[in-house]
């Protein structure tokens, strides 16, 4: 079976816009999300430095073709980056309304059981879950050196997660408490 010579792909401009386009596309989306617009933004930054070289390569082997690469790298990073200016501002303009509303409730509630249930409807409405449970993957342990062999935990402050992605918000504490000691033993037979 007689085979041509291998072709590097990075060659084409075609699959060089495919592979970088996806690059730039993943790299902005997880830094939007991370940080919010402006860590977007210097990331977009990095990245159009990092494309303006490898569309520089490009271009040494495609001619024309790398200016439109270019072209369309960055009206995909400029779009890109758009996106996560407006999801960052939208998000903080309804975090914003969230803590007017628990505040308004707290100003004018004349007991905390109105306070509590509003921030337990506002912690619902954003999708953050309190833990309860003991859970080292969710808890800082306040007392390690203290009980090394017990596994009875005592939670001293809940932990918080994202109800969409399951990604811990905020640590809890936890402190280890003292095993229970064993129940006895009744000594000899049985009650025959």
């Amino acid at each position: 079976m007689a085979t041509g010579p291998l072709v590097d792909p990075r060659s084409d401009p075609e699959v060089m816009f495919r592979i970088l386009s996806e690059k730039i596309a993943v790299k902005v989306d997880r830094a939007a999300m991370r940080a919010g617009a402006s860590v977007a933004q210097e990331v977009s930054r990095r990245l159009t430095a990092e494309l303006d070289a490898a569309i520089a390569g490009a271009q040494s082997t495609a001619g024309t073709m790398g200016n439109l690469v270019q072209q369309a790298v960055q009206a995909a990073v400029d779009e890109a980056l758009r996106t996560a200016v407006l999801n960052a501002t939208r998000v903080h303009e309804e975090h914003l309304a969230q803590l007017a509303l628990i505040d308004r409730t707290a100003q004018t509630a004349h007991d905390i059981t109105a306070v509590k249930l509003r921030v337990e409807e506002e912690m619902r409405r954003s999708g953050l879950t309190r833990i309860t449970a003991a859970d080292p993957e969710a808890f800082n342990l306040v007392n390690p050196q203290e009980h090394p062999d017990s596994s009875a935990y005592e939670v001293l402050a809940p932990a918080y997660a994202d109800r969409r992605t399951g990604r811990i918000i905020q640590r809890g504490e936890m402190r280890r408490m003292p095993s229970a000691p064993a129940a006895p033993v009744a000594e000899g037979g049985s009650d025959r």
